[in-house]
């Protein structure tokens, strides 16, 4: 499962000696975290950083008694913030298991161990930001000018387990339309093909 990470960390142009790969490798923590599972609570300091080997969690809101699902996150990728553990800030949204779930982690004492251990902390840090300021500018340009049919088009395209492994509630959620609403996209594209 450590490999997952150091592949991470090549496919973005992070180069760690062999001795931060020993350290990095001696510090991370192995989890298999159940489904339906909450591994970051919203309102509450986030104390954990993961990196996700298998499975699905999706990043949501509840807010009016309404549980808004504002994206998922499959295999090999980190989630949870950096810039929140650090700083010990609230999370304004959840992380939710929606399969089971292998993941790598590290806790607060860690992460700050390794911004001082490793000489490319801040390159990990900076390209986490990087791809969380380009998620965000895209979700907001998809849910600008996509309509919810393109979207999950678009979601079938880039993440075909998502659609396979996770409830409609949750997609209907993430793109901002009733259940029905889903059906009828749903039935729309079969008969199109």
């Amino acid at each position: 499962m450590f490999d997952n990470v150091c592949n991470w960390f090549q496919e973005h142009g992070i180069s760690l000696t062999k001795d931060e790969v020993n350290y990095l490798k001696e510090i991370t923590k192995e989890i298999i975290i159940p489904k339906n599972a909450i591994i970051m609570h919203q309102g509450k300091p986030v104390d954990r950083l993961f990196f996700l080997n298998e499975g699905i969690v999706r990043l949501c809101r509840f807010h009016n008694d309404i549980d808004s699902t504002i994206d998922f996150v499959s295999w090999n990728e980190f989630v949870s913030s950096v810039l929140y553990i650090v700083n010990r800030q609230p999370s304004p949204c959840a992380l939710e298991t929606l399969t089971e779930v292998r993941a790598l982690y590290w806790d607060r004492e860690e992460v700050l161990s390794i911004q001082k251990e490793l000489r490319c902390a801040g390159k990990i840090e900076n390209t986490l930001l990087e791809i969380l300021l380009n998620w965000t500018q895209d979700r907001e340009i998809d849910r600008m000018c996509l309509t919810p049919e393109e979207r999950y088009l678009k979601l079938i395209k880039n993440h075909p387990s998502v659609i396979q492994q996770v409830p409609q509630k949750y997609i209907a959620s993430f793109l901002g339309i009733h259940q029905d609403s889903l059906s009828r996209i749903r039935k729309k594209i079969a008969r199109q093909n």
